[in-house]
């Protein structure tokens, strides 16, 4: 059948078509008002190689109920100019399954409009590559929610730098505990007034030991208490000796009791300002 023939059709005409009969047309020749009557069965029937022959039209022509049929494959195929084309609605309905053929240069692209569109289920299947891509702008839409439904797995591609404050006060306390020593280094000194007592209460003795005597300063009292006993040893004389007396005083005795004698000493002259 030619193009004009097909042009013919109407919404039901197109919805009869068979998946099988859909394998052998050539796309090029569907009117964008025959895409748009596609239905979510006769969308997800379409090749990889078919859905990649969409013109810039009909990528337009699809609603919501058809996006939300497609297969990774087929997003897959989809250039940043083309994703940009996806209304928030249409973003909003990608599968879970689907959210993998994103690759990072459509991701880096992606309007922040967009991007605030993802749900915190989409946000949940990001992989490490795909939240590393993108930019600031982007991450800065999310939702406590939303950052909260990152995995440990994904957050290990992040670059923290790109973390709003709000992103960082958003983490879990599993979430701060998934941060490399040398993510948590790079954290700044906004960032890390951002942290709280139950993110403190994850960090592990590699991260603690990252924190010079300035940046453990910026501690409130409650999340000098909070730091794990385990994590304690992290803690280096130099950084020690930069605490208030309130901080040097809030110290626990359980802290104290896995404290070495140098951490001790530091301690004691911390809270007597010596």
């Amino acid at each position: 059948l030619t193009s004009d023939t097909l042009a013919t059709f109407s919404t039901d005409e197109i919805k009869a078509i068979s998946a099988k009969a859909l394998a052998g047309l050539d796309v090029t020749k569907l009117s964008t008002g025959n895409v748009a009557a596609l239905s979510k069965a006769q969308a997800t029937a379409l090749s990889s190689a078919q859905f990649a022959a969409l013109s810039t039209d009909q990528i337009k022509a699809l609603g919501s109920d058809q996006v939300a049929g497609l297969s990774s494959a087929q997003i897959a195929t989809l250039s940043s100019d083309e994703l940009a084309l996806f209304s928030t609605d249409e973003i909003k309905a990608i599968s879970a399954n689907a959210m993998a053929g994103l690759s990072a240069a459509t991701l880096t692209a992606l309007s922040t409009e967009n991007v605030a569109a993802l749900t915190k289920t989409q946000i949940a299947t990001l992989s490490s590559t795909q939240l590393g891509a993108l930019t600031s702008d982007a991450l800065s839409t999310f939702s406590t929610d939303e950052i909260k439904a990152i995995s440990a797995k994904a957050l290990a591609g992040i670059d923290v730098t790109k973390l709003s404050t709000g992103n960082v006060a958003a983490l879990s306390k599993a979430q701060a505990t998934a941060l490399s020593a040398a993510q948590f280094a790079a954290l700044s000194t906004d960032q890390l007034k951002a942290l709280g007592s139950d993110q403190v209460a994850g960090l592990s003795s590699a991260q603690i030991g990252t924190l010079s005597s300035d940046e453990l300063a910026l501690f409130s009292t409650d999340e000098i208490k909070a730091i794990a006993a385990n994590a304690v040893a992290g803690l280096s004389t130099a950084a020690l000796a930069g605490l208030s007396s309130a901080q040097a005083g809030a110290l626990s005795a359980q802290q104290l009791k896995v404290m070495n004698d140098a951490q001790v000493e530091a301690i004691i002259k911390a809270y007597k300002a010596v």
